[in-house]
C-alpha cells in the first residue's frame, strides 16, 4: 500500500477512535465528579469522635474538618480558573460544605441533587450495630451496586443536559458512589472498590447525545502543595 494511503487510513482510524471516546469533539459536556473534602480528620481520637459519625446519629453525615475546608477552598480556586459554571452536590453535609466553599471563588451557583449521595451502608440501616470486630474489611455497603449506578447515571445525565453542549460543571459526591459509577462506565465488574478517590479529587466524565466517557480519574493537582508539605 502506498505511504499516502497508509497515512490516510491511519488518520481515518484515529478520527473514529477520537469520535468514539469524545476526544476533541464539539458539543461535549464535562461533568467533574468531585469527592467531598476531608470530614474525618479526628476520627482516630477515641475520646473525641467526629460529629455526625454513626456512633452519634446512626447516619454518617459529619461536617468538614479544618483540613477538609482547606481542600475545598483550593478546589474552588481550580474551579474558578477552569471555566466551571455551576456546582451540584449531594444533600449530605460534607458534600454541601465542599460545594459551598468551592463555589465561592468563582461566585458559582449551587444546586443539590440527592442522587449524588453516598452508597447506603450497614451503619445507616442498623445504627445500633455493636462496635468491635468489623463485619467486612471494607466499608459495609448494603445498597445494590446497580441501584447506585442507576441513580448516579441519571444524575450525571440530568446535570449534563442542564449544563448544555460545551458546558463544564462540577458535582460533589462521595467515594463509593463515584467509584461504582466510574467502574460501570469503564465496563469493569462491580464489587469492592477498585479505586479510592482522594478528598476533593476530580474525575471527569464527558457526555454527548447519551454517550458517557471517562476522561480522567482522581486528579488532585490543586492539592500538590499539601502533599509536598506532608
Amino acid at each position: 500500500m502506498p505511504e499516502a494511503d497508509v497515512r490516510a487510513s491511519f488518520l481515518q482510524a484515529l478520527g473514529r477512535l477520537h469520535e468514539r471516546f469524545l476526544v476533541d469533539v464539539p458539543g461535549v459536556t464535562e461533568v467533574w465528579l468531585v469527592r467531598h473534602g476531608d470530614a474525618y480528620g479526628e476520627l482516630g481520637a477515641p475520646d473525641d469522635p467526629v460529629e455526625g459519625t454513626p456512633t452519634q446519629t446512626g447516619r454518617i453525615d459529619p461536617p468538614l474538618s479544618p483540613r477538609g475546608r482547606e481542600q475545598a477552598m483550593r478546589l474552588g480556586q481550580r474551579l474558578a480558573a477552569s471555566g466551571v459554571t455551576r456546582v451540584w452536590s449531594s444533600e449530605l453535609q460534607r458534600a454541601r460544605e465542599t460545594a459551598e466553599l468551592a463555589a465561592a471563588p468563582g461566585a458559582l451557583s449551587l444546586a443539590v441533587d440527592d442522587r449524588l449521595r453516598e452508597v447506603t451502608t450497614q451503619w445507616d440501616t442498623e445504627p445500633e450495630l455493636p462496635q468491635g470486630e468489623p463485619s467486612t474489611p471494607y466499608i459495609p455497603f448494603v445498597e445494590p451496586p446497580e441501584e447506585v449506578v442507576a441513580r448516579m447515571d441519571a444524575a450525571v445525565r440530568a446535570i449534563a443536559a442542564e449544563a448544555g453542549p460545551d458546558g463544564r460543571v462540577a458535582a460533589v459526591s462521595h467515594a463509593g458512589a463515584i467509584s461504582m459509577y466510574v467502574a460501570h462506565v469503564l465496563g469493569l465488574d462491580s464489587g469492592p472498590l477498585r479505586m479510592l478517590p482522594r478528598f476533593t479529587s476530580v474525575t471527569v466524565v464527558v457526555v454527548k447525545e447519551g454517550q458517557v466517557v471517562v476522561q480522567s480519574l482522581g486528579d488532585v493537582g490543586h492539592l500538590l502543595r499539601e502533599t509536598a508539605n506532608g
